[in-house]
């Protein structure tokens, strides 16, 4: 039996946890909302800090009125939801106020948070990895509590397609003979996904994620991020066809693919062929940069002696979680007028806006909420160059 804690919750952590300050040490318990009490395992000890978790709403002895019965039967042993025990306006709200509490330092009176809620709460995803254990035969996601696994096939994330063949999948342990008829045991995962523009899911095993060209999970929403994008743009920039803008960290260059007036340089690993351009834009090119090497700003640099012009119009930013190495070197060496920055992570967001706002402006700060149910979504940040007017 694990240790237990009393618990009155104060607030919601960006990381969908409930804070709670009362007794001697500070303690973070999952699937909680402000105002509960009640009793939570404890799971781990860090620094005199508690991390604890509600494994039954049962355990709670005041509950929030924003409490709702989790739609997905697995949310107490499942820590890929955070929030599906309340509804998808308390879900933002919490969302919203976690991004305020990171940038207010950052932003003037003038700048407002926009917010764009998620059209569909549930099957949004278009991608999924499913953890096998083949001398057991169990398939499906990983319990962090227990390290067993959870079935997959009641998910309520992936997208109709997916979830129809993740369904397949479990039929009559279909998985299992998808394994064999590859020579394939012992431990591993399956990842099914959707390609752009296709209704046939991918499945794919033990290979790296997005292998196939990373693309976002939801693909509704992501569409709304690169509209969003578009339309600074051209609130910026204008239709000059003499514009140079640079797509960092672009994957499949989702996130330009709608400025065809421009030239755009798109720039990633790849480790597949990239040459083609994109129908919609013939002035599109791809770059096989890694951005995480020594002086990527330099590569860039030379990967420009043949375009329109040398200092880009706009530098698109989009980097993984760890946020972007070199900050300052792409800063004072492409010195464009604009910076769009987008991320799936505040920490680094914030770490890095801190450096960019020694030269520039926040123009527009965006929430959209590619991951409902989640404590996660994108922030889309605009930034002008300070001695621009």
């Amino acid at each position: 039996m694990r240790d237990t804690i009393k618990f009155r919750i104060d607030h919601i952590d960006p990381l969908g946890q409930g804070v709670s300050k009362g007794g001697s040490s500070v303690a973070f318990i999952e699937k909680t909302l402000p105002g509960e009490t009640g009793t939570a395992e404890i799971y781990r000890r860090a620094k005199g800090v508690l991390f604890g978790r509600l494994s039954d709403p049962e355990n709670l002895e005041e509950t929030s009125p924003d409490r709702i019965e989790p739609e997905c039967p697995h949310f107490y042993q499942c820590r890929g939801c955070q929030y599906l025990h309340t509804n998808y306006k308390t879900e933002i709200d919490f969302k919203e106020a976690s991004l305020k509490r990171k940038f207010t330092p950052l932003l003037t009176e003038n700048t407002g948070i926009v917010v764009h809620p998620a059209t569909n709460r549930y099957f949004y995803r278009n991608r999924i990895q499913l953890h096998f254990d083949f001398d057991l035969k169990k398939i499906g996601l990983i319990s962090s509590w227990s390290g067993n696994l959870i079935s997959g096939k009641d998910c309520l994330l992936p997208s109709k397609e997916l979830d129809e063949a993740v369904k397949n999948l479990y039929r009559k342990n279909r998985w299992i003979y998808y394994l064999e008829e590859k020579n394939i045991t012992g431990k591993g995962y399956i990842e099914i996904y959707l390609r752009p523009g296709e209704s046939k899911p991918v499945i794919s095993i033990n290979k790296p994620y997005a292998r196939g060209g990373f693309t976002q999970v939801n693909s509704e929403m992501g569409s709304v991020l690169a509209k969003l994008v578009e339309k600074s743009y051209l609130k910026y920039l204008g239709r000059e066809k003499s514009n140079l803008v640079l797509d960092l960290f672009g994957g499949n260059g989702n996130l330009s693919n709608r400025l065809d007036n421009a030239e755009v340089k798109i720039y990633d690993r790849y480790q597949e062929d990239k040459k083609e351009v994109s129908i919609q834009n013939q002035n599109r090119t791809f770059v096989n940069i890694n951005l995480y090497s020594n002086n990527p700003v330099n590569q860039i640099k030379k990967s420009l002696a043949n375009s329109i012009k040398t200092v880009p119009d706009l530098i698109i930013l989009d980097p993984p979680r760890a946020g972007v190495k070199y900050i300052e070197s792409y800063i004072a060496t492409l010195n464009s007028p604009f910076i769009f920055y987008i991320s799936c992570d505040p920490a680094t967001l914030k770490r890095d806006s801190i450096t960019i706002l020694k030269n520039y402006n926040i123009m527009e700060i965006h929430l959209i909420d590619l991951f409902p149910g989640t404590r996660h979504f994108e922030t889309l940040i605009v930034f002008k160059k300070s001695t621009i007017k």
